[in-house]
């Protein structure tokens, strides 16, 4: 079971469904509830199936919860100030006792609402009204938001994403205006993770950047026009930024291994699972690595844990109620089951393309999913260029940088 391998420097106490939980101050409450051992967080919109954090970056919706009166909230991207209300929302029960789960058990090929008795006259009606009550993620907010009135922000260049790429680019921008956003609280990305010291040398190069974590782009769009404009959103709400060149330097989405119950609780990414260690959560006793990675090679040297490596064709299915308690897998033509506290998984990651499809870029598809196409200088759109494993490094960040540079310079003279 996950654990603290020691206790919080700078503990808080928050709260989760009417429980104390004690917390290190900064660290996103996902993490804080996993190292309480707390592994089934949300449950699923329409079947009800329990949820845990998989990614811990904001694109899975497994840490999902109602925080502080607000519905929807990504647990593993807030950070834990102390007195934050944590409950678990779209439960009939609680959280481990779910008594909608039974549609999960009743329909186990899945339900299809907008067929379930459509056209019957009297039942159709009843049917869908009984779908949109049970179904859903949380009730509204407690509060009403006020407006915010914004004015747009205007830069030089907006890089997304703060990894090696993403900071490498900026270090080659010199004194243009430079906005680096990256969604996860931290700057950094795998580089964060892989090896801290070459973030510290990397960041000393950026001292004239705005650099701005926990900041999302929601978008990229060429209206009102001319040019490029993002939606970013922050914590103070949001506002538009208008350009003159974007960077995408997004990186890669964690790989989702092709197995069965591989949405339980206890099964993680490497980069979730490397992103545990490094905020001193211990994963378990014994823990499965499935597939190969630098991620699963690293934590594979963590003391105090046994490592039990699978390929992942070797690989059934996970085995748990409610979160993962064993690995199902083939030893030759036989099914071995072997009880394990979790399973992190390692693959290739696919391409983050979405924001570079906003802004017009082609795609390709490739075995490493959808990649965007770029020129020689890592072009991909008029206006916005690509760096890093998003492109899968076909260009160069000094190859990036030097082009936006030449942009910058015919666009200012």
């Amino acid at each position: 079971m996950p654990a603290r391998t020691a206790p919080p420097k700078d503990p808080v106490w928050i709260e989760h469904d009417g429980d104390r939980i004690l917390a290190e101050r900064g660290e996103p409450l996902a993490v804080a509830l996993l190292a309480a051992d707390r592994v089934l967080l949300a449950r699923s919109p329409k079947l009800h199936r329990p949820r845990g954090p998989y990614c811990l970056r904001g694109a899975c919706d497994g840490c999902l919860a109602r925080v502080d009166g607000q519905p929807n909230v990504m647990t593993c991207m807030r950070e834990a100030h102390g007195g934050e209300q944590i409950e678990t929302q779209n439960v009939i029960g609680s959280r481990g006792v779910d008594l909608m789960e039974a549609t999960d058990y009743l329909f186990p090929r899945g339900i299809d609402h907008h067929k379930l008795f459509a056209g019957v006259r009297g039942v159709s009606s009843l049917v869908q009204s009984f779908a949109r009550r049970v179904a859903g993620l949380g009730k509204l907010p407690d509060a009403v938001v006020d407006p915010q009135s914004s004015s747009p922000l205007r830069v030089d260049v907006l890089i997304v994403g703060s990894g090696r790429a993403g900071l490498a680019v900026a270090a080659g921008l010199g004194s243009y205006r430079v906005m680096l956003v990256d969604d996860w609280i931290a700057l950094g990305g795998n580089l964060a993770l892989r090896d801290p010291s070459a973030l510290d040398a990397a960041l000393s190069g950026i001292e004239n950047t705005q650099a701005l974590p926990a900041t999302t782009i929601v978008s990229l769009s060429r209206e009102p026009g001319p040019g490029i404009a993002a939606l970013c959103v922050d914590a103070s709400g949001a506002r538009l930024v208008l350009p003159r060149v974007v960077v995408l330097a997004t990186g890669c989405h964690d790989h989702i291994p092709a197995f069965g119950e591989n949405d339980l609780p206890g099964l993680f990414s490497a980069r979730a699972a490397l992103k545990l260690q490094h905020a001193g959560v211990h994963l378990g006793k014994r823990v499965a690595l499935v597939g190969e990675g630098l991620a699963a090679d690293a934590l594979a040297q963590t003391p105090d844990s046994e490592f039990l490596r699978f390929s992942e064709a070797e690989v059934v299915r996970c085995s748990g109620r409610g979160r993962v308690r064993a690995l199902v897998h083939l030893d030759g033509q036989r099914e071995r089951r072997v009880s394990v506290d979790c399973v992190v998984s390692e693959g290739p990651g696919a391409p983050a393309f979405e924001l570079a499809a906003q802004a017009g870029a082609k795609v390709r598809h490739t075995s490493a999913g959808f990649v965007p196409v770029c020129d020689a200088s890592g072009q991909v759109a008029p206006g916005v260029f690509a760096a890093g494993s998003v492109i899968q490094n076909a260009v160069t960040s000094a190859q990036v940088a030097t082009a936006v540079r030449q942009v910058l310079a015919s666009v200012l003279e």
